[in-house]
């Protein structure tokens, strides 16, 4: 422990930060009958915000080998379609008092915040020193978010009461759980790449994330299962769990991956190759 805090001051303070605010918060907490588990939504907000606070602190190189530029765009675009519907409307957002102080959406802002710093960055410094991931498709992305707009349109709810909202959110819902895609993908194909093994905390919390998210809503549809039955809105949470195991699965898959392939953590960590910048 002490090693860690003298090896990485800035990871272990944003940890205890984390921690301190994850304590106050169950302190303070007054959940709703209607939101019983609603703070697991927040504390799924709260992993991913932190995974890219950590990705943007604790990156030791530059370029970021073997992190997917792709994969940060998906969940860019993800996150910024989300808060567009949560910052205004009551619907999706934790019922319990968090939602008082907007603790949900300032994590979510910091997310979309340190995701956007972290595009801009390894766009500069990739494109100056023409370095990519060689492999990596623009065309990938682009079938992701279609796919994930015909799955919106067929699973999406009535939460805001709003198409537009309701379409925007299932939307943001599924191209979260394929976001890990293209990281996955890039790490299996790309056999000679290694990867920054300080993103071994976006990894680890990203998972966690995951957990967190199907857990909320895997425990919501069991225990609502009649009354979704009744009101006819059992395909939106069936589908909301698929995509939840889903986003796990992927999550699982890149947590293992990076650990097989990041110097130090039981990988062969052979040498990075430089690839042109990638392509359609």
């Amino acid at each position: 422990m002490i090693a860690f805090v003298q090896e990485r001051p800035r990871a272990a303070a944003l940890y205890a930060l984390f921690a301190i605010g994850c304590l106050a918060v169950w302190k303070t907490l007054e959940a709703r009958a209607t939101g019983q588990y609603d703070y697991i939504l927040t504390l799924s907000a709260a992993f991913q915000s932190l995974a890219f606070l950590l990705l943007v602190f604790e990156t030791r190189s530059s370029v970021a080998e073997g992190l997917s530029e792709k994969t940060l765009w998906a969940f860019f675009i993800a996150h910024v379609t989300r808060i567009s519907t949560t910052i205004w409307g009551e619907g999706y957002i934790p019922e319990d008092n968090t939602g008082d102080v907007y603790l949900y959406q300032i994590l979510e802002v910091v997310g979309i915040a340190c995701c956007a710093f972290q595009l801009l960055k390894l766009n500069a410094v990739r494109t100056t020193m023409d370095v990519g991931q060689g492999i990596e498709r623009w065309s990938m992305l682009m079938g992701m978010c279609a796919t994930a707009a015909v799955l919106a349109y067929k699973t999406k709810s009535t939460g805001h009461n709003d198409y537009f909202a309701d379409l925007s959110w299932m939307f943001s819902v599924w191209l979260e759980s394929f976001a890990l895609g293209p990281q996955v993908h890039l790490i299996v194909m790309n056999t000679r790449s290694v990867v920054d093994d300080s993103a071994v905390h976006f990894a680890g919390l990203t998972l966690a994330a995951a957990l967190s998210f199907a857990f909320f809503w895997g425990r919501n549809t069991r225990d609502h299962y009649e009354e979704l039955q009744k009101d006819g809105e059992h395909g939106f949470f069936y589908a909301i769990v698929v995509a939840g195991i889903l986003r796990v699965g992927l999550c699982g898959t890149y947590f293992y991956l990076f650990m097989k392939a990041a110097p130090g953590k039981g990988g062969k960590g052979p040498e990075y190759e430089l690839c042109g910048q990638d392509e359609l």
